[in-house]
């Protein structure tokens, strides 16, 4: 009997806590300026897009650990197929029994992807078991609460693992649930992991939180593709502009812009960029992405899609991602 202990993808670090449990990071943890950064560390240290695999014909997977009150759920996936969806709400353990698997089946371990978490025990034992390797192109997602998800029922139906899955990419998520204000140290971390494909989905928390005004906006969305552009000079870049969200799209917010303004604002910034020469910047019109009609209908509170609302967006993003790796 072997015992393969889970490396982890999709994070830029593992710390431990003062108890030994694991915490991970998917920004740069250095780069904090607390307080002003304390809620962007919060949405950081969730474990969106963070899994692991192993190679195997059957065994015991043990997964222990801590989440907060609304922590997501574990998923385990076989061979492409989720086949359990496990609690991780306050102190739990769980031990999952997978009998019967072909030779070299790909088990794979979704962490929550939202909620305050950490992990005591992620295992696998059995007579054959390695480590699965990732392996396809490495991609990279930046974005709000709409690239993280929280309102998708479990880990691997956001839209970012959807597209993964259905692509074969290995993701990186950089959704952060309120957070995606063109932070210096977003922009630092992308510049710092490599990466095949990178996304960016900006803007709607600007308007949200009236973080930048018609001078400011522009220069930052700028500053921050110019930063990741020049870690990364020939990754294809796509720049989503935000979805529909029918009560924001006309409403001024506190500096005088509508959800649209912000949605031009980004595109003549790309635009721009694209006539300086960037071939490689693309342009996703978030507009789209979403009907008016299933924003009414998959967006219970005007903002945020529901599962099915998320399985459509990676069904229209997917192959225009696709097309921009190309």
């Amino acid at each position: 009997m072997v015992s393969v202990v889970a490396q982890w993808s999709g994070m830029y670090s593992i710390q431990r806590d003062g108890e030994g449990m694991q915490v991970f990071a998917r920004l740069d943890p250095t780069g904090y300026l607390p307080p002003f950064t304390d809620l962007l560390a919060n949405r950081a240290a969730m474990a969106a897009g963070i899994r692991t695999g192993w190679r195997t014909a059957g065994g015991t997977l043990t997964i222990a650990g801590h989440g907060a009150a609304d922590c997501a759920p574990y998923d385990v996936v076989v061979n492409g197929t989720r086949t359990h969806r496990l609690p991780a709400i306050g102190s739990h353990r769980h031990e999952v029994v997978l009998e019967g698997l072909g030779d070299d089946s790909l088990v794979e371990l979704w962490l929550p992807h939202f909620g305050d978490f950490r992990l005591q025990e992620a295992t696998f034992d059995g007579e054959s078991v390695a480590i699965a390797r990732p392996g396809g192109p490495r991609w990279i997602t930046y974005g709000s609460s709409i690239t993280h998800c929280q309102q998708a029922d479990g880990p691997t139906q956001t839209w970012p693992a959807l597209v993964a899955a259905d692509n074969g990419w290995q993701l990186t998520c950089l959704g952060l649930a309120g957070e995606c204000q063109l932070d210096p140290l977003a922009a630092s971390t992308i510049a710092q992991t490599p990466a095949d494909l990178i996304s960016l989905c900006v803007g709607i928390n600007s308007y949200n939180a009236a973080a930048f005004s018609e001078r400011t906006y522009a220069i930052a969305v700028q500053g921050f593709i110019n930063t990741v552009r020049r870690a990364h000079p020939d990754t294809p870049i796509a720049v989503i502009t935000p979805v529909l969200s029918l009560p924001r799209e006309s409403k001024p917010n506190a500096v005088g812009w509508t959800l649209a303004d912000y949605r031009k604002a980004t595109a003549d910034v790309v635009a721009a960029l694209q006539d300086a020469g960037d071939a490689r910047l693309h342009l996703i019109d978030g507009a789209t992405v979403l009907t008016e009609q299933e924003a009414l209908d998959r967006l219970p509170d005007t903002l945020h899609p529901d599962t099915a609302g998320y399985a459509i967006m990676a069904e229209r993003l997917s192959p225009l991602l696709a097309a921009a790796l190309l």
